[in-house]
Formats: C-alpha cells, sequence, structure tokens
C-alpha cells in the first residue's frame, strides 16, 4: 500500500511540474531596427538575432520599423530586412511600421510611391497564413475571415495556452491620417482604420467568447505622444489613432482580463499604465530601438492568475541600455 501511495504521489508531482511549466512562456519583441549603415547596422543586428535564438523564446515580434526613414525604401533592402526575420530560430510574427511604406516618399528614402511599397510588403512578407521564422505557426489573417477585408493580410491572431495574440497594422506618422487630401494614400488610411477597429473589436470578442486569459496586442505606433491627452485619456480629433484608441479602451474594459499593448516607434523602453481609469488591465510596453538595438523578453504565468513580467534582452555587441522608464 505504501508503494502504491508512493508512486501515486510521483505520478501526481510529475503532473504538477508538466503543468507548472505549461503555465508559463516566455516571448520576445523589438523593433525599429536595424538602423543606420549596412556595415554597422547588420552585425550589430545578427548579434541580437544570435542572442534571441541562444534563449529560445516561443516566438518574437518584429514591431515594425525595419529600417530608418531616411534608408531607401528599395526592394533590395526590404527583403534584407525580410531574410533577416526568416533567421530567427522560432516563429518571427511582423506588423509594418511607417519607415517601410508610409514615410516612402521622402527624397532621402527614395521618393518611392507609398502604396506601391506597402503592395509590395503585402506580397513579400505575408504570402500565405503561416509566420515568419525558422519555425513558422499558422495565424488567422483577417484578409482569410472577413469577406470585405481581403487586402489586410498583415492583420492576424493566434493563441497559445489560452491568450490570444493580435496583430493591427497602425504605424507612426500619425498613422498616415495627414497624407495629402485627395491622394489614395489618404483613402487609405480611412480604409485601413475601419479594418484595424473591425479586426480588433472581433478578436476581442472571440477572445472573450472562448474564455481567454489575456490578450496581447502588437503594433508599431506610439499612440501616446502629440494628440493624446494623458489626464483625460483622450486622443485628439486630429490623432490618427483616436478611432482605434477609442475601441482599443472599450474593448479592453469589457474583457476585465489582462490585456499587454506592444508598440514601438520612439525607441524608449517603458512600462506603463495609459489609461488608469478607463481600461485599467491594460498595461503598455514600448521596445527598444534605433541605435538602442535591444529586445525585450516577456514571461507571462498564467496561474495562479495571468501576470507579464518584462525584462531586456541585452545586445552583445553594443553598450548596455539605460534603464527603463516605469509609470504607475
Amino acid at each position: 500500500m505504501k508503494r502504491r501511495l508512493v508512486a501515486a504521489l510521483v505520478i501526481a508531482g510529475l503532473a504538477l511540474s508538466a503543468g507548472a511549466a505549461a503555465a508559463e512562456f516566455t516571448f520576445v519583441a523589438l523593433g525599429d531596427m536595424p538602423y543606420g549603415p549596412r556595415e554597422q547596422a547588420y552585425p550589430a543586428f545578427r548579434a541580437l538575432i544570435a542572442e534571441i535564438n541562444h534563449r529560445a523564446p516561443v516566438f518574437t515580434f518584429h514591431l515594425g520599423d525595419t529600417k530608418s526613414g531616411v534608408d531607401p525604401c528599395s526592394d533590395e533592402l526590404l527583403l534584407e530586412q525580410r531574410d533577416f526575420m526568416n533567421s530567427f530560430a522560432s516563429a518571427l510574427v511582423y506588423t509594418p511600421g511607417d519607415n517601410e511604406w508610409t514615410d516612402c516618399h521622402r527624397l532621402l528614402a527614395g521618393a518611392y510611391d507609398p502604396l506601391k511599397r506597402l503592395r509590395f510588403i503585402r506580397e513579400h512578407y505575408f504570402p500565405g497564413a503561416r509566420s515568419l521564422g525558422g519555425q513558422p505557426i499558422r495565424l488567422e489573417r483577417q484578409a482569410d475571415v472577413m469577406p470585405g477585408f481581403e487586402p489586410f493580410v498583415e492583420n492576424s491572431r493566434f493563441s497559445r495556452e489560452g491568450v490570444w495574440f493580435v496583430t493591427a497594422h497602425v504605424v507612426g506618422s500619425n498613422n498616415n491620417f495627414d497624407a495629402v487630401e485627395g491622394s489614395d494614400a489618404a483613402g487609405e488610411f480611412l480604409a485601413r482604420d475601419e479594418a484595424n477597429r473591425v479586426w480588433l473589436a472581433d478578436s476581442f470578442d472571440k477572445a472573450a467568447a472562448a474564455a481567454a486569459e489575456a490578450v496581447v496586442l502588437a503594433i508599431h505606433a506610439d499612440m501616446f505622444g502629440d494628440g493624446f491627452d494623458p489626464q483625460r485619456e483622450t486622443f485628439a480629433r486630429a490623432s490618427g489613432f483616436k478611432r482605434f484608441g477609442e475601441t482599443l479602451v472599450r474593448k479592453a474594459k469589457f474583457f476585465r482580463k489582462p490585456v499587454l499593448l506592444l508598440f514601438g516607434d520612439s525607441h524608449e523602453f517603458r512600462v506603463f499604465h495609459p489609461f488608469p481609469r478607463s481600461a485599467g488591465n491594460l498595461t503598455a510596453v514600448e521596445v527598444y530601438g534605433a541605435e538602442l538595438m535591444h529586445a525585450v523578453a516577456i514571461t507571462l504565468r498564467l496561474r495562479p492568475a495571468p501576470m507579464f513580467t518584462f525584462a531586456p534582452v541585452l545586445n552583445p555587441a553594443l553598450p548596455a541600455p539605460p534603464r527603463p522608464s516605469r509609470a504607475p
């Protein structure tokens, strides 16, 4: 009888250990890199990728801006960045930034047509319903499941351990809201903004129906600069993030469980709560970028209650960055 009891306790212990392991996992987020001349930026970026691969996260998010705003928006450079993403050993989930298409009209960037650059990115970065990286994961895409939104192959979602991960194509430069009136680019904002809001709302609704433990949203833009009032927790009428931000607050509040917003754009690692009164369950994390070519490791512990912890992934080829800012 004692032997059976000991055996039962050992089996129970193994089961608890397996459950504990399954209740925690780590992924990585980075963005706004690599910037600058190839001979300087590329070796440093390879060193960071090697460090991330050594740590073996379950997947990595690249939050857009694969180059600086003055580097050329050539086919060659954009394809080089895609190849970097495929050098991540696990899955790499990408959401575009403004530097690889919106800002390509700049003379220093080559005076490209932004909409043609966007079409190029959609064709070469999102050829199917799978992520990039060495071990791609299957993605559910807005283009495939929502009639009328077929162009938006970049908006995707997937789940792991009851947590829903969602990407939405929200970019810097005021989300292309300030495009020249009457141009094709001006109409582009309206269509993409609608697609993003519909996708965000649907993703939260489905996550709630599935009793998801948490929702993680990955975008490029820093929505909390000019045009955002942190005291009132509101967006200005001239903000290209107004309707998307309002949808996020409304859905996060209704969801009640933890919501994590990941973004880049301003190149400062910080952890804060942008809507403490409107949606106190939402935590925002901005990742490093530009000359601070580091990443952020995010560990999600599911039990006894979902909890995120954040830690820098330092690039061994670069000096250590400043300590992250943290706001209540």
